[in-house]
């Protein structure tokens, strides 16, 4: 019976000092703080308002890291017109990771830079891509390395010059322009998240055959969100490694994320909500192989009843058994 009236949890850290070793893996808290914000905004919640929480691509990580881009420009004079527009747009940023938005490709892009500028001159190509494999470690180091600007890890050690924190951040930003400038063009307007980012629902033999994936994998599909939002679409940082598909990506691709949905209303004991990201069926040619896939892109649901009458009743059968 928690003072607050819920549980709820989002692979963050739950107790700050335990006394028993658990892990180190925890998750940024962003996913929780924002989980927060939405079941504190009201008394009473519905099913309805849970399918649009699921669904929420706001980022309180991104919230929190592009101040520090804005800091980093304050009173800074720039001369290009779209690293101007990258800043504006951050500056009005909403911090909702929408697929149509040019913000979050921008963010996205910086966030990938600044990684690699600030941790892949101390450690080299290979150790870096060993220690950004499991994204929650740079997502919380990144934080604490940019609230201690007397860090010696901002600093390029490759170059005679000092760079501070806001050299490295003006810098990244810049990186960041110039990359999307190169793979969409100048107008800032081709430069939508959902052009970058996009979710494969990959078959465990995919990688196998080009010809093959296009048959036993679904999409891909233009995906808003990233990993610090509830709508958890995150994105290997490492990169990709051609000689083993396991592990082999495109730049941004999610990687990572619910493979299913549940909503169960306990005023409503006999049913529940549910989606998948593909379908029931594991077999290629099953209509039901992938007939869920709109549904858990768009934030629909099925409704499964648990009644008797319900499981009972004839025109509900999934499974039929024929004998000779």
């Amino acid at each position: 019976n928690p003072p607050e009236n819920y549980i709820a949890t989002a692979n963050n850290k739950v107790v700050e000092n335990f006394s028993q070793y658990i892990t180190t893996l925890w998750e940024p808290d962003s996913r929780i703080k924002r989980i927060r914000e939405l079941l504190q905004s009201k008394k009473q919640h519905s099913a309805d308002d849970f399918k649009k929480y699921q669904l929420d691509q706001v980022s309180p990580y991104a919230r929190e890291l592009a101040k520090y881009i804005t800091d980093a420009f304050r009173n800074f004079r720039v001369k290009d017109d779209n690293l101007n527009l990258a800043l504006e747009l951050i500056e009005k940023w909403d911090h909702k990771f929408d697929a149509a938005s040019q913000t979050p490709a921008i963010y996205c892009m910086f966030l990938d830079h600044l990684l690699s500028n600030i941790y892949r001159d101390e450690l080299g190509d290979d150790l870096y891509n060993e220690y950004v494999f499991v994204g929650s470690i740079p997502y919380r180091n990144i934080l604490r390395v940019l609230a201690d600007p007397q860090t010696s890890v901002i600093d390029n050690c490759s170059t005679d010059a000092v760079e501070t924190r806001d050299d490295i951040i003006r810098r990244s930003l810049w990186d960041a322009v110039t990359e999307l400038q190169i793979k969409s063009g100048s107008d800032v307007k081709n430069w939508q998240w959902g052009q970058f980012h996009k979710a494969r629902f990959k078959h465990s033999f995919s990688g196998i055959s080009g010809i093959l994936d296009k048959v036993i994998d679904v999409g891909p599909f233009s995906v808003g969100g990233d990993g610090t939002t509830i709508f958890n679409t995150e994105y290997p940082f490492n990169d990709g490694i051609r000689e083993f598909p396991r592990f082999d990506h495109e730049k941004f691709e999610n990687d990572l994320g619910p493979s299913m949905r549940y909503i169960f209303d306990f005023a409503s004991p006999d049913e529940f909500y549910l989606v998948l990201t593909t379908g029931q069926s594991g077999h290629v040619i099953s209509d039901h192989y992938s007939d869920m896939t709109e549904l858990w892109l768009k934030g629909g649901y099925i409704k499964i009843r648990t009644d008797l009458n319900s499981i009972k009743n004839p025109a509900n059968l999934l499974l039929r058994i024929y004998r000779d």
